[in-house]
């Protein structure tokens, strides 16, 4: 089976490692993975994190050209699906799906794509004309949460195309961290973290805003955020407003380590906006780290009703905070609520699960 995996984004996030995890581990599994990624016309860009974590896991790669006009596009990717001679096109991205979809149906390729939940937070017109018209174009969409299948299903003309995959992830040992050594953090501070992009969506700036209350009954406390993005800025001027001491929120930028500063956290908060399914959520509660996230997307399919976490309302600073000093005041008997939440996450939630679910799924699409 040569599967081709197309996506239309170079960044670094959530459906981007899922990408890359999905192919490595598909090949691990003796299926032939070629991945289509955007041209580079810029060298020097900085967001072309796609290319070198591919080459890292030896995951062949071929490109297509995704600047200009749509008609464009869609010869750019009819070139790239002949060079390759799929057995089965896997698009992720409603851009990506929806192009590459319309190609496949015109060289009668059987096509399937992932949506990660990015239909979610737009909702323009042409967005819910283009996912409308990909459920008549592809075979199969993977929705990676339940709340993103409700949703898909709203719009998409053949509902009966959703299906459900979960996310999966790398699972790796909590291990020692050298994150606090490299930033002078004491080892009894509370550390609290957040790890994605900065953009207004992932609401980094609800929770800066209730660290600066919380650092009143925890003065030793800090926060990390870890990302990179255009809203670092307004980030940092917030802290500054705010009078949060400079040391005590540290913005790491993209760092490759994430394991590494995730094994230094005492609290994880996803307070974001929107989410399909946060893969770095599940990676904080895979190594057992007590977690606060906002009730969106699929996150409750993850935290149950507030067995495996804090559960709050989205766009809600007093939330995070009451949260941050109830898990704060309690911190060992949230430390031992998070082991049995880790054990959820590595069974339900693992690589291994999500590939063999796509094999499944691809081996009855070429049936079909």
């Amino acid at each position: 089976m040569r599967i081709l995996k197309i996506i239309h984004t170079m960044g670094h996030g959530g459906a981007e490692n899922i990408f890359r995890w999905l192919a490595w581990r598909l090949r691990k599994e003796g299926i032939e993975v070629i991945a289509g990624i955007p041209l580079n016309n810029n060298p020097s860009n900085k967001e072309n994190w796609i290319t070198p974590a591919l080459e890292e896991l030896g995951i062949p790669y071929e490109h297509f050209d995704k600047t200009g006009s749509g008609f464009k596009l869609l010869k750019s990717l009819y070139c790239l699906i002949k060079k390759v001679q799929p057995d089965i096109v896997h698009s992720h991205l409603l851009d990506s799906n929806f192009y590459s979809a319309i190609v496949c149906r015109s060289m009668n390729i059987p096509h399937v794509c992932t949506e990660h939940g990015d239909i979610s937070f737009k909702s323009a017109p042409s967005i819910r004309i283009k996912f409308a018209l990909l459920s008549l174009f592809t075979h199969s969409i993977i929705c990676v949460s339940e709340a993103v299948r409700r949703r898909a299903a709203r719009i998409a003309v053949f509902s009966s195309k959703l299906g459900l995959i979960y996310n999966g992830i790398v699972l790796s040992e909590g291990a020692g961290s050298t994150f606090r050594q490299e930033f002078g953090i004491p080892g009894e501070s509370l550390l609290i973290g957040n790890v994605g992009n900065l953009y207004p969506v992932k609401g980094q700036q609800y929770l800066i805003h209730a660290f600066a209350r919380f650092l009143e009954p925890f003065p030793g406390s800090y926060l990390v955020l870890v990302g990179r993005g255009d809203e670092k800025k307004s980030l940092e001027e917030l802290r500054a407003r705010l009078g949060i001491p400079s040391n005590r929120v540290i913005f790491t930028g993209f760092r490759a380590d994430v394991g590494n500063i995730l094994n230094a956290l005492d609290i994880y908060v996803q307070p974001s906006l929107s989410e399909g399914l946060p893969v770095s959520l599940l990676e904080a509660m895979s190594i057992g780290i007590p977690v606060i996230a906002t009730d969106v997307g699929g996150v409750a399919e993850i935290l149950g009703k507030g067995e495996h976490g804090l559960l709050i309302s989205p766009e809600s600073e007093n939330d995070i905070y009451m949260s941050l000093m109830n898990i704060a005041q309690n911190i060992k008997v949230f430390k031992e609520k998070a082991i049995t939440s880790k054990m959820m996450v590595r069974e339900k939630f693992s690589l291994d699960t999500m590939v063999y679910q796509h094999i499944a799924l691809y081996e009855r699409v070429l049936k079909n």
